[in-house]
């Protein structure tokens, strides 16, 4: 008797230190807005809807997340993309050793480094805008696999090291079209991040004779009701001649209002003559709660984007709304 007790106490016992935890959440969100874009007629725009859907499930152990989100958009035509993207499908595996991340999603050294001075509701680096952004960094990756080092405590933040390997084409002959690395420090005020990136010389249509690489840096400080942000990008052997970035944004809160300025200013390398761009956007964001704002939103070109190699990048203003469930 007393064997089948303790028994049944090591298996109780056993259980209990795997139970786990499980949520789930589903969510939705749109954002639809007035466009009066410098030489196209006044449009009204659905720029996002957008549903998506994240778990976790938990232990003691470890922990293991994951996401998924669909997006429609009236501008996803403009870049050749399809009505409907799959932009979010990933898996996250957590434990004191670190964080394993595979699928698609955020690029982790977007998030981490340019993200801090992406601070606009619709002149952003999103691919539901209409206007591009000067830097190169992309902000979706597709077949990523990166990991994640547990934080380490440094003063009065943590600081922790990421690396990926980014796949996204399987027929040119690279096992590792994209690799990046990333050092991250977040503290309650002040974060800051340095990133690295090189593409394989294999990865563009026509094949580069070098590998592109770039460097990046960006850091905030925030107080009170204001957020100073700067990023800086460098790019060597680049595909399209783009040289270096350098962005500053500055964010204010006011009761329920948000106001936002940032100025951005790109350079070319081999060019004959002044080819520089620049890009001002501001804009205010009036927070009725927490599901429902407003915002208005200019977006100004210094230089005619000719060496983007784009047709839709162009002075705007914009009036929308914005909802999430």
């Amino acid at each position: 008797m007393k064997i089948k007790y303790l028994a049944l106490s090591i298996l109780l016992a056993s259980t209990g230190a795997q139970a786990a935890t499980v949520s789930n959440t589903v969510y939705g969100k749109a954002q639809g807005q007035l466009s009066w874009q410098d030489g196209k007629d006044f449009q009204t725009q659905a720029q996002l809807v957008a549903i998506g859907n994240k778990g976790v499930y938990k232990t003691d152990d470890f922990k293991i997340i994951y996401e998924a989100e669909v997006q429609y958009s009236d501008n996803f035509a403009k870049r050749g993309l399809d009505d409907f993207e799959l932009n979010t499908a990933r898996i996250i595996f957590a434990s004191k050793f670190g964080a394993a991340i595979v699928g698609h999603g955020y690029s982790g050294v977007y998030s981490d480094v340019y993200k801090r001075v992406d601070i606009h509701q619709s002149n952003n680096a999103e691919l539901s805008s209409r206007n591009k952004m000067l830097w190169e960094q992309a902000t979706y990756a597709k077949n990523i696999l990166a990991y994640a080092t547990p934080s380490l405590a440094v003063g009065k933040g943590k600081l922790k090291l990421v690396g990926s390997v980014i796949t996204p084409k399987e027929d040119n002959g690279s096992n590792d079209d994209v690799i990046s690395a990333r050092l991250v420090y977040n503290s309650a005020n002040f974060n800051a991040a340095i990133g690295y990136v090189q593409v394989d010389k294999k990865f563009p249509a026509n094949k580069a004779d070098d590998d592109y690489k770039r460097y990046s840096i960006g850091a905030d400080y925030k107080f009170s009701s204001l957020t100073l942000a700067s990023m800086v990008e460098v790019n060597e052997d680049s595909f399209n001649k783009s040289e270096n970035t350098y962005v500053g944004a500055v964010k204010y809160q006011y009761s329920s209002v948000d106001f936002g300025v940032s100025y951005q200013h790109k350079t070319y390398q081999d060019t004959t003559d002044n080819a520089d761009q620049s890009l001002l956007i501001a804009s205010v964001n009036y927070n009725y709660d927490e599901n429902l704002s407003f915002f208005v939103e200019g977006a100004f070109y210094g230089e005619e984007p000719a060496l983007f190699k784009d047709t839709y990048s162009e002075d705007a203003i914009n009036i929308g709304i914005k909802f999430k469930i």
